[in-house]
């Protein structure tokens, strides 16, 4: 899907607003989601709700959702350092340290370009690390017609002018045919 505002890149971004009974939906690369101040958006609301969740959950969910976010995908965000020689998606731009905030991927090659990272979560959530469906069924073979092969046969007889053996292929059709019914 493109995106929706500069209708060049790649959507990775689905953005949803209400205010004053007014629905806004947008979806947006991460250039065009940066350039709304859309890019920190789900950072701010897990801080936010860091301080919500207070002082009884706060040693149960150790240290509030970020944690627990940065205890799923590893360490803790990346300082201004580790963001220079990070890894990038060559086709959506999503960075290592965005990949670990969010827990999200930004397009199918994020799953190669990180396999590192995901893949001892998708053996843990899955089973496996390759998606192994069922084989499809062979297809059913087309039952024989025995009227149709006696009809060829008819056929056959009466072009060899095989007389005596067309009559009797003709009452076994007459037969057959009557069974049908």
């Amino acid at each position: 899907m493109k995106c929706e505002k500069c209708g060049k890149n790649e959507a990775t971004m689905y953005y949803k607003e209400t205010v004053n009974g007014v629905t806004r939906e947008m979806h947006l690369c991460p250039e065009c989601a940066q350039k709304e101040n859309l890019g920190g958006a789900f950072e701010n609301a897990f801080q936010s709700m860091n301080h919500f969740w207070s002082d009884p959950f706060h040693s149960f969910l150790g240290g509030g959702f970020g944690s627990l976010w940065n205890g799923m995908l590893g360490e803790a965000a990346p300082t201004a350092t580790m963001l220079d020689t990070e890894r990038k998606c060559p086709t959506c731009g999503m960075t290592e340290s965005e990949l670990r905030r969010t827990g999200r991927v930004g397009c199918p090659d994020c799953y190669s370009t990180f396999a590192d990272i995901l893949n001892p979560y998708v053996q843990k959530i899955h089973g496996a690390t390759r998606h192994i469906g069922t084989a499809p069924a062979a297809p059913e073979q087309p039952k024989a017609d025995p009227v149709a092969d006696l009809k060829a046969q008819l056929k056959a007889a009466v072009e060899t002018e095989d007389y005596e053996r067309a009559a009797s292929l003709r009452d076994e059709i007459r037969r057959m045919e009557g069974e049908q019914k």
